[in-house]
């Protein structure tokens, strides 16, 4: 199809050609113009006009794409055949005529192109012959400046030949099916990159995640090692206030916050107050209001964990008057108490994740554990330091106190105690039995205690002896603390079922450094003088003097 397009092109420019050539001829080189020489322009006008009505049916036949078999092919390649062959055979064009049959024989296949070079050599030869022929009988005429024509024409055309791409038509089919294989491995190569440019995407996409995913898996270990190495260290650490003060300061450092306060519970869960806060003290009593903090009492008594992003201070009037505008909250808690709340501020939006608050929630479960862990053993070491019959302080306790206190104070402040006894407690255990003199030893201590400044402890020495230590406390001002215990003892009646009755105690004050300067003769010190006080008829307070010592 494509070559017959081509070939209708050419078809045009040869019918053009014939046109100029005709006029040519029949007006200016023969003139003749007249009526009598209308037969001759006939036959080229009826070639031309049968030319011009062919090569518009071919237009029209191949613009419409049909499908020619071979033979129609064939067919009309004949009938063009036989119109060149009756035009140049009446024009008495033979040798025209016989190179352009060879041509069409060559176009159907009937020839090789190399016999048609062969005629066209054999022409040229010829020509050359007789155009020489006439020049040497001075026989020049138009016949022989056709010749030349025709002999320029041929050795143009012999000499560009190997330059004429000739296709047949199985040619065409072949390349047509190989066109259409090519199309179909195009179209499977596309397809193929098709699929491959979607894995690509897919791998690419997996590859993000696997990034993603590492990355995440870089963030946990590094909260993972944080953590670990903060438990550590939060185990160790069984002082409340210093472990408070390092987790605030670990919180501060890892989330990058502006501010970090963790609230504790008083002892019957009705109230927060502040354990620590790097907020500065006037903005802690200004915020955190009992009437401010409803809400974080409700989170923390609910065990809740959370985070906002944009905070409404309205919701939490405990922010006021700062630029907060994220918070992030967990609660302290575990299965047998709730200790309170981490509250952690920030002045950005939006600042907080779920890695951030898994973090934080870690090291609100690792904290409650610590409390719990003061707890237990702030409980486990009252136990072992308070007596289980009276609730005083033991002995043990009792050394351990003097001796912090003494080397705290290094001569600074004063430090009394008072030792006392129950005068006649044996007479007392003989007459009314065991029981009712544990129940006197209750008794006395429940006083001492109701009457001692906060800071100052009773504490049981032995038996029915017993120490109150005074901090801060010159022996005179000791003593008069001492008087108001040893008459309201005086005036207390102590019952036990039946049994009524009231008993007295003796009192030996000592004071350092003024007495002495260590814990074991204080002791010694605040005995003497209780002995004194038994020796002086009992139930009375005596203060050590030197001289007591010469006297006994």
């Amino acid at each position: 199809m494509a070559i017959e397009r081509e070939y209708i092109k050419i078809s045009w420019f040869l019918i053009g050609a014939i046109v100029v050539y005709l006029v040519f001829d029949k007006l200016v080189i023969t003139n003749e113009t007249g009526f009598s020489s209308f037969s001759d322009w006939l036959v080229p006008l009826i070639f031309l006009f049968v030319s011009v009505g062919y090569n518009l049916f071919k237009v029209w036949l191949f613009k419409s794409d049909t499908e020619l078999s071979e033979e129609i092919y064939k067919y009309l390649k004949f009938f063009e055949v036989i119109n060149l062959v009756f035009f140049f055979g009446y024009e008495k064009l033979f040798d025209l005529m016989f190179v352009v049959s060879l041509i069409f024989l060559f176009y159907l296949q009937k020839v090789k192109i190399g016999s048609i070079k062969q005629v066209i050599a054999f022409l040229i030869v010829s020509y050359i012959f007789f155009i020489f022929r006439d020049f040497l009988l001075k026989n020049i005429s138009i016949e022989v400046l056709k010749n030349l024509f025709y002999t320029l024409f041929y050795i143009f055309w012999i000499y560009n030949v190997e330059k004429i791409e000739v296709i047949d038509k199985a040619s065409i089919s072949e390349l047509e099916t190989r066109t259409q294989k090519m199309e179909e491995q195009l179209k499977d190569l596309m397809e193929s990159n098709k699929a491959k440019d979607i894995k690509i995407k897919e791998l690419e996409k997996e590859i993000s995640n696997l990034k993603e995913i590492n990355k995440r898996l870089n963030v946990s270990l590094g909260e993972f090692f944080n953590l670990q190495e903060i438990s550590k260290i939060i185990t160790q650490i069984l002082d409340t206030n210093e472990l408070l003060k390092f987790v605030n300061d670990v919180l501060i450092g890892v989330t990058g916050v502006d501010k970090s306060s963790i609230l504790l519970f008083n002892r019957d869960k009705t109230e927060l107050y502040v354990a620590y806060s790097n907020l500065p003290e006037s903005d802690q009593k200004e915020s955190f209001k009992q009437e401010n903090i409803e809400w974080l009492k409700n989170v923390a008594l609910n065990c809740e964990n959370g985070y906002r992003n944009r905070i409404n201070p309205k919701e939490c009037p405990f922010l006021t008057g700062r630029a907060t505008k994220s918070i992030m909250y967990a609660s302290l808690a575990t299965k047998n108490d709730k200790y309170g709340i981490i509250l952690l501020e920030h002045v950005l939006e939006n600042i907080f994740t779920e890695d951030n608050l898994r973090f934080l929630t870690s090291i609100a479960a690792q904290v409650s554990i610590a409390l719990e862990n003061s707890s237990l053993y702030q409980q486990m070491r009252s136990m072992a330091m308070v007596d289980g019959l009276t609730g005083a302080y033991n002995r043990i306790y009792l050394y351990e106190v003097l001796e912090t206190e003494i080397e705290s104070s290094r001569g600074r402040y004063p430090i009394s105690i008072a030792l006392f006894d129950v005068d006649n407690f044996k007479k007392l255990n003989d007459t009314y039995g065991h029981l009712f003199g544990d129940k006197v030893l209750q008794t006395i201590v429940k006083v001492a205690k109701e009457k001692i400044r906060k800071g100052d402890i009773v504490a049981r020495y032995g038996g029915e002896e017993f120490v109150i230590v005074f901090n801060h406390l010159e022996s005179s001002e000791a003593y008069k603390v001492v008087e108001r215990i040893r008459r309201t003892i005086e005036n207390e009646t102590i019952e036990d079922n039946l049994i009524q009755t009231k008993v007295t105690v003796s009192f030996g004050i000592a004071s350092y450094p003024a007495h002495a300067d260590n814990v074991k003769d204080l002791i010694k010190c605040a005995d003497i003088a209780m002995y004194h006080a038994k020796s002086s008829g009992k139930n009375c307070t005596v203060i050590y003097d030197q001289e007591m010592e010469m006297k006994g």
